[in-house]
């Protein structure tokens, strides 16, 4: 799972206290549902009131908390619905941005994705999920990044950040190691179609890498156990 790190220094104690609770929200150890009390966060980290509500108000913006008019801070629920409409909204996005790529892509940034395939064939094994998932996001990264247009970059991490609230049941689902090896072969083939500028096989290949997982039955199930509380916390 992917983790706030702690060799960041941070511009402001606000900024530290939220990403340390958006680190604990992703890993899930704040549940869907729970409240997130303001007084004990403060304690927690020894900081005053201030920084631990300026820190409540950037996580709601984000969608990671629900604030009410009383000022309780809930982590919001997760709706699986809603990880099918990120998935939908990467396939459209990232098929354009992949045509784009195909077209400005360096044979330089091609050497480096292969060199991250081969790291991400090293570590296709459930013991190394956490290496696997980053890589995975390396790669994408590394694409993006050729983008002439950086409006469509921008949008393309913001999109993809939102999966970050749903990271702890992607971890569990990528566990299954028939999952990681068709994640690993689709990049593969990307890959393969980037080297040689296949747009039209490019975008196929695009919208079925973010809709593969989606797919799955198995990944529902490993949503919902992954968010305890059934459908009173996790909206269907």
């Amino acid at each position: 799972m992917q983790r706030t790190s702690e060799n960041v220094i941070p511009k402001t104690l606000s900024e530290s206290v939220y990403n340390k609770l958006k680190a604990k929200i992703i890993n899930n150890e704040f549940k869907a549902g729970e409240r997130i009390y303001e007084k004990e966060v403060a304690k927690l980290y020894n900081v005053s009131t201030t920084p631990v509500r300026e820190a409540f108000l950037r996580l709601s913006a984000e969608g990671y908390v629900s604030i009410d008019s009383h000022r309780k801070a809930l982590v919001r629920n997760v709706s699986f619905k809603e990880l099918e409409e990120i998935f939908e909204v990467l396939g459209d996005l990232d098929g354009l941005a992949i045509t784009q790529a195909a077209n400005h892509i360096s044979p330089d940034c091609i050497q480096q994705i292969e060199e991250l395939i081969v790291e991400m064939e090293t570590a296709c094994k459930p013991t190394y999920v956490e290496k696997f998932l980053d890589l995975n996001v390396a790669v994408h990264s590394k694409i993006w990044s050729s983008l002439p247009n950086k409006m469509l970059e921008r949008t393309l991490h913001f999109v993809h950040g939102q999966l970050l609230r749903y990271n702890y049941a992607r971890y569990l689902a990528f566990q299954d190691p028939e999952i990681m090896k068709q994640s690993l072969n689709g990049h593969k083939k990307i890959l393969s179609a980037l080297s040689k500028r296949d747009k039209k096989e490019l975008k196929k290949l695009i919208k079925t890498h973010w809709s593969f997982l989606i797919q799955h039955l198995h990944l529902r199930n490993k949503f919902l156990s992954a968010f305890k509380g059934g459908e009173s916390a996790v909206e269907s």
